[in-house]
C-alpha cells in the first residue's frame, strides 16, 4: 500500500500473470525473497550502485512491495518483502511459465524459464531428487535424434544448485497453486502423468560457474543426459581421493576430497552422522555418544604431553619422574606411589580411562568427560606422527591457535569438526548445515567459494550370501521368545536332522555359543542363528538372511543391533515384527536421549525406503521424548521421510506430528500445510491404511461426505474411540436405522455409553479437527434402541457383543425415570454416565477399573453425558 492513499486498488498482477520488465527490479525482489537486508547489502549482492538501488527500493516501498523495520530513510534499516511483494514475484514466475507451453506429460523434464547472470529460474515436470541440476549450454537436438537418443549428444552441461527447498507447483489452466505430480512407481509408464500436463513446478537456482554461457531457448524442455558428466568441482581435488564424503547428483562422481574438510557443525546429530559415514579406515577422536562404537584404550604416551600442561612450572626432570610413576601406577597391578597433586589432576582430566602401549591399533577415542588438558594432549599426540591413519578430529573452540594450525597442516587430516570458523580455518574447505534441506544433506563451500549441496552416504559394507532351504518338523520363533504367534504365521517345517540341531541350540545354549554356531552355520543355518550370542547376531544375519525366514528377525535384541542399520531390518520385516520393534525402540528412545541420533538413517527423505519411513514414524511417535534440539530435524526430515512411504500403522506418528505443532511449539511451521500434505498422500494409499481411514473421518466431519459400510468399519475398528466419539451418535443412528447394518452393529462390541454419553461441546483431540466438538446425546437414538433391542432381548437372541447397547438403553431409561441406574453388563457403573454429576457418589478406584476400561476412564474423569435432551424423551 502506498503512503499517499489509505486504500489502493488491488494491482492487476494479483489476478493476471505479468512479467517484471525491469531487470534490476527483478534482481532486488528475488534477492529480498532470500531474506531481508540493508540497502548497502542489497546493492552489493546484485551488483548495483547504492544510489540506483536506493531509488528503486523507494519505488518498491511506495508500491507496497517492500517494507522495513525502521522509518523510511533511516540508516541501517532492514528491508523485506511484503505479501504484495511475494505476489509480484509469483505473478512474474507464472507469466514466464506460460512460455514453456505445451508442458510435457512425463517426468524428468526440465526447462530454463529465465536467466540473469548466475541466477536461473527453472521449470520442472516432476519433483527433483537432488538439489542440483544440469543445464545444457545449447538447445537439445529434438528433430534429428534417434529412437534411443534424447537429443543431448555433443551438448555441454553446466551445474546449478537450487536456492529453494521445494518447487512451487502451478496449474497453468486455473492459474492456481496446486500439489506436485505424484511420483510414478514405474518410470516407463506415463499414465500417472497424463492428467498433469497443465502442472509445472518453478524453482530458482544458481549456476556454480558464473561464467557459464547458456544459449538454450527459454521455455525449451530437455532431458538429463544418460551418462555421467564432468563433476561440479575440480576433479583432481574433490573427486580423486581415497575416501567418500558424499554425493551431489547421480550424474556426478562421488565427492572424494584429497584436501582436508572443516566441518562447522554445532549440533550433535549432524556431527554424529558425519563421523558415522566417513570413519572407514580412519582414526577418530571425537564425542562418540551417538555412535555404536566402543572407545579404544587411550595412548599411554599422550601422558608425556599432558604432564607438561598439568605442571608447566616444574622442571623437565621432575615432570619425567612424575609421569613415569603415573604410568607405572596406571599399567601395573602393584601399588605404586604417585605425587598427590599429579594424581588429583590426572583423575580430574582423565577420570577412570584405561590406557595402552599398543598405540598403532587405536582407531576410536571418545572425548566425553575428558578435561581440556586431556583433549589437547590427545590432539598433540595424534599430530605428532605423520604416519597415522586418516584423521577425523573434533576440537573445542578454546584450543590454542597453534594447535589448530598444526592440525590443519597435518598431511593425514581428513575432517576437522568444530563449531565456529577461526583464523586458521577461514580459507579452508567448509562443510556446514544446509538451511533448506535436512540431513543427510549438507553444504560444501570450497576455498574457491564454490558452493554445492552434498548428501552423506552410508558406505559401510554389508555381506550378502545366497539362499538354501529345507522341510518336515515344525518350529516357530515367536514361541521361543514367549510371544503369541501372529494369526497368519505358518510354523517352519524342518528335516529331522536340522530339527535335532535346532533343539540342541535351544536346550544347550540358551545364552548362545559363538563357537558352536560357527560350526553349524554352513549346514544348519537356523541352528546357528538360534545359538548365536546376542552380541554377534548382527553380522550373522548379514550372512544368513537369505537362508532364513524373515520371522526369525524377532530374535534380535535391540540393544545389540547397530541402530544406524535398523532401517535395513525394517525394510525386510513384516508388519508383526515392526509392531514388536516399535515398542522396543520406543522404550529405548525414552530411556536414552542419544537413541534418536544413533538411529537416524543417512538417507535423503525423498529417497526414503519403507524401512526408513518406519524409523521416521517411530521418531514422530516418540517426539515428546526426543531432545528439543532435534525437533527441527523431526519436522524437516522425519516428517517428509514418513510421508513419502508411511507405514500402514501410522496413527501414533500422526499424533506425534500434531504434538510437535501444539502449544506454541514450532510456531514458524505451518500445521495446516503439513496436514494437507498428509491428506494428499492418502489418496494413493490402500483403503485399510491408517491415514486413509483418518482422512475419511476428516472428510465426513468437515464436508459431510457419506461413509460406506466399509469405511464405517475401518473408522470404528481402527481409530481411537476419542477420535470418532464426536460423531458416534451419527454412526449409531445410521446403524440402527439401516436393517442391513443391524447384524454388524450387534456383533461389534463398542463402549457405546462412553462414546455417546458425553458433555455437549467436549472438544475433539483428532488431528485436523480440533474445532470439532461433541454434540451430546441425540434423543432419536432412544426410540431406535427400543425398537431394535426390546423384541430381540425378550427372545434371548442378542449376542453378548450387544451388551454395550443394552447398557446404553438402561442408562437412558434410568435417567428418564429419575431412578438409580441398574448395574451394567460391560461395566457395573456404566449407567451413571447418563446421570447428573451432582447425583454421582464417590466411586472407589477398584470399582472404576473393574469392567470396560473406556467407561472406567470416563468415570475416573467424572464427565457425565447428562443434559436436558435426555429428560425431554417420552417413554
Amino acid at each position: 500500500m502506498s503512503e499517499d492513499s489509505e486504500f489502493d486498488p488491488i494491482p492487476s498482477f494479483v489476478s493476471t500473470p505479468t512479467k517484471i520488465r525491469s531487470r534490476y527490479r527483478r534482481r532486488l525482489l528475488n534477492r529480498l525473497s532470500e531474506g531481508g537486508a540493508t540497502v548497502t547489502i542489497l546493492a552489493r549482492d546484485i551488483n548495483l550502485q547504492i544510489p540506483h538501488a536506493s531509488a528503486e527500493l523507494r519505488k518498491l516501498r511506495n508500491e507496497g512491495l517492500v517494507s522495513s523495520d525502521l522509518v523510511a530513510g533511516s540508516r541501517g534499516a532492514y528491508l523485506y518483502l511484503t505479501e504484495l511483494g511475494w505476489n509480484r514475484i509469483r505473478s512474474d514466475e507464472r507469466s514466464r511459465a506460460l512460455e514453456a507451453l505445451p508442458l510435457p506429460s512425463i517426468p524428468g523434464k526440465f526447462c530454463v524459464l529465465d536467466k540473469d547472470g548466475s541466477n536461473i529460474l527453472m521449470g520442472l515436470s516432476s519433483v527433483p531428487k537432488s538439489p542440483m541440476i544440469l543445464i545444457p549450454d545449447r538447445p537439445p537436438d529434438l528433430e534429428n535424434n534417434f529412437d534411443d537418443s534424447i537429443g543431448n549428444e555433443g551438448v555441454g552441461w553446466n551445474w546449478a544448485v537450487f536456492k529453494e527447498k521445494d518447487p512451487r507447483w502451478f496449474d497453468l489452466q486455473s492459474m492456481k497453486v496446486t500439489q506436485a505430480p505424484p511420483i510414478s512407481i514405474d518410470p516407463g509408464k506415463i499414465d500417472t502423468y497424463s492428467n498433469q500436463s497443465s502442472v509445472i513446478g518453478i524453482i530458482r537456482a544458481n549456476l556454480i560457474n558464473e561464467m557459464s554461457q547458456l544459449a538454450i531457448t527459454l521455455g525449451t524442455w530437455y532431458d538429463l543426459p544418460k551418462s555421467r558428466q564432468n563433476p561440479p568441482l575440480n576433479e583432481n581435488t574433490f573427486h580423486r581421493g581415497d575416501w567418500i564424503l558424499g554425493e551431489c547428483h547421480k550424474l556426478s562422481q562421488e565427492i572424494r576430497p584429497k584436501v582436508p574438510i572443516v566441518a562447522l557443525l554445532p549440533d550433535s546429530l549432524s556431527r554424529t552422522m558425519l563421523i558415522r559415514t566417513t570413519r572407514i579406515n580412519s582414526l577418530v577422536i571425537a564425542n562418540l555418544a551417538g555412535l555404536d562404537l566402543i572407545s579404544d584404550y587411550y595412548p599411554l604416551s599422550s601422558l608425556d604431553i599432558w604432564i607438561q600442561k598439568a605442571h608447566p612450572r616444574l622442571s623437565e626432570n621432575e615432570r619425567k619422574r612424575r609421569v613415569q610413576s603415573l604410568k607405572d601406577r596406571i599399567m601395573s597391578t602393584r601399588k605404586v606411589r604417585t605425587d598427590d597433586s599429579t594424581w588429583r589432576k590426572f583423575r580430574r582430566d582423565w577420570g577412570n580411562k584405561s590406557f595402552t602401549i599398543d598405540e598403532l591399533n587405536i582407531r576410536n577415542l571418545d572425548t566425553r568427560n575428558l578435561g581440556d588438558f586431556a583433549l589437547e594432549s590427545l590432539m598433540s599426540w595424534v599430530i605428532s606422527n605423520e604416519n597415522r591413519p586418516s584423521l577425523i578430529l573434533e576440537i573445542n573452540e578454546n584450543f590454542s591457535e597453534s594447535i589448530k594450525s598444526s592440525i590443519m597442516i597435518h598431511p593425514k587430516l581428513r575432517i576437522l569438526i568444530k563449531e565456529k570458523i577461526c583464523t586458521s580455518t577461514k580459507s579452508s574447505n567448509l562443510l556446514y548445515n544446509d538451511v533448506l534441506r535436512p540431513l543427510p544433506w549438507l553444504k560444501l563451500k570450497t576455498s574457491n567459494d564454490e558452493i554445492i549441496s552434498i548428501k552423506l552416504i552410508d558406505s559401510l559394507p554389508t555381506i550378502i550370501e545366497d539362499s538354501v532351504t529345507s522341510s518336515s518338523l515344525e518350529i516357530n520363533p515367536w514361541k521361543l521368545i514367549g510371544l503369541n504367534m501372529p494369526n497368519n504365521y505358518k510354523s517352519e517345517e524342518l528335516e529331522s536332522g536340522e530339527f535335532s540341531m535346532v533343539n540342541s541350540a535351544i536346550s544347550q545354549f540358551p545364552n548362545g555359543n559363538e563357537e558352536w554356531a560357527n560350526q553349524m552355520e554352513a549346514r544348519y543355518p537356523l541352528a546357528a542363528w538360534i545359538a548365536s550370542p546376542k552380541s554377534t547376531r548382527w553380522p550373522r544375519w548379514q550372512r544368513l538372511k537369505d537362508r532364513l525366514s524373515i520371522d526369525w528377525l524377532i530374535l534380535f535384541d535391540i540393544d545389540h543391533i547397530p541402530l544406524d542399520r535398523l532401517a535395513e531390518l525394517a525394510d525386510q520385516a513384516n508388519e508383526e515384527i515392526l509392531d514388536y520393534f516399535s515398542i522396543k525402540l520406543g522404550q529405548k528412545i525414552r530411556e536414552d536421549s542419544q537413541t534418536a541420533i544413533r538411529t537416524r538413517p543417512v538417507v535423503d527423505s525423498i529417497d526414503a525406503s519403507s524401512g526408513t519411513s518406519w524409523v521416521a514414524a517411530q521418531f514422530l511417535t516418540n517426539a515428546a521424548w526426543i531432545p528439543e534440539t532435534l525437533h527441527n530435524d523431526l519436522i524437516k526430515w522425519s516428517l517428509e521421510a514418513w510421508i513419502s512411504s508411511p507405514p500402514k500403522k501410522s496413527l501414533a506418528a500422526l499424533q506425534g506430528v500434531y504434538w510437535l505443532f501444539s502449544s506454541g511449539r514450532n510456531a514458524n511451521e505451518d500445521l495446516s500445510r503439513t496436514l494437507e500434505k498428509i491428506i494428499f498422500k492418502s489418496q494413493s494409499l490402500p483403503k485399510d491404511h491408517d491415514l486413509k481411514i483418518w482422512v475419511s473421518l476428516v472428510n465426513y466431519s468437515i464436508d459431510g461426505r457419506e461413509l460406506s459400510r466399509e469405511e464405517l468399519g475401518y473408522i470404528t475398528e481402527r481409530l481411537p474411540y476419542d477420535w470418532w466419539a464426536p460423531i458416534s451418535s451419527e454412526i449409531l443412528l445410521k446403524m440402527l436405522s439401516n436393517e442391513e447394518l443391524n447384524d454388524w452393529l450387534f456383533s461389534a462390541s463398542y463402549p457405546w455409553p462412553a462414546l455417546v454419553l458425553r458433555p455437549v461441546g467436549e472438544s475433539s483431540n483428532i488431528p485436523g479437527l480440533e474445532n470439532l466438538s461433541h454434540p451430546g446425546f441425540n434423543p432419536e437414538i432412544y426410540s431406535l434402541l427400543v425398537r431394535r433391542l426390546r423384541g430381540r432381548r425378550g427372545r434371548d437372541i442378542l449376542p453378548n457383543s450387544a451388551d454395550s447397547l443394552l447398557d446404553l438403553l438402561d442408562a437412558i431409561e434410568s435417567t428418564i425415570n429419575s431412578t438409580p441406574p441398574l448395574p451394567g453388563r460391560t461395566h457395573s457403573l456404566s449407567g451413571w454416565l447418563a446421570q447428573p454429576i451432582e447425583k454421582w457418589p464417590n466411586f472407589s478406584s477398584q470399582t472404576i477399573f473393574e469392567g470396560d476400561p473406556i467407561i472406567g476412564e470416563r468415570l475416573l474423569s467424572r464427565k457425565t453425558g447428562f443434559h436436558e435432551n435426555i429428560n425431554s424423551i417420552n417413554l
